[in-house]
């Protein structure tokens, strides 16, 4: 997950560019990182060429966070983790164990 001194930076660069660039600027990376993908199944690229990319999206993905609304998409996140949960028939884990 990311720090929260990534989270700063990431609010930074939210004011620094404005939201209109930094959506753009996240099409931008996820377009990279599916290019990497798609490279990787006939061997055109490398693992840390896939980690420098995912890096990127991870960056931009935590400022579309902030754009949306950080504990609106956290719950969209549950939301989204729970179906995968239930999907993959893994148990409910208890409160207490940090979920």
């Amino acid at each position: 997950m990311i720090s929260f001194d990534a989270k700063r930076i990431c609010l930074r660069a939210v004011d620094h560019y404005g939201v209109e660039h930094q959506y753009w600027k996240a099409v931008e990376e996820l377009g990279e990182l599916i290019v990497e993908i798609a490279r990787r199944q006939d061997r055109r690229t490398t693992q840390e060429k896939l980690r420098e990319e995912l890096a990127d999206v991870m960056v931009m993905c935590e400022q579309l966070r902030i754009i949306c609304g950080a504990k609106e998409t956290d719950s969209w996140i549950d939301r989204k983790l729970g179906r995968l949960r239930s999907m993959m028939r893994l148990p409910k884990r208890r409160a207490e164990d940090g979920d």
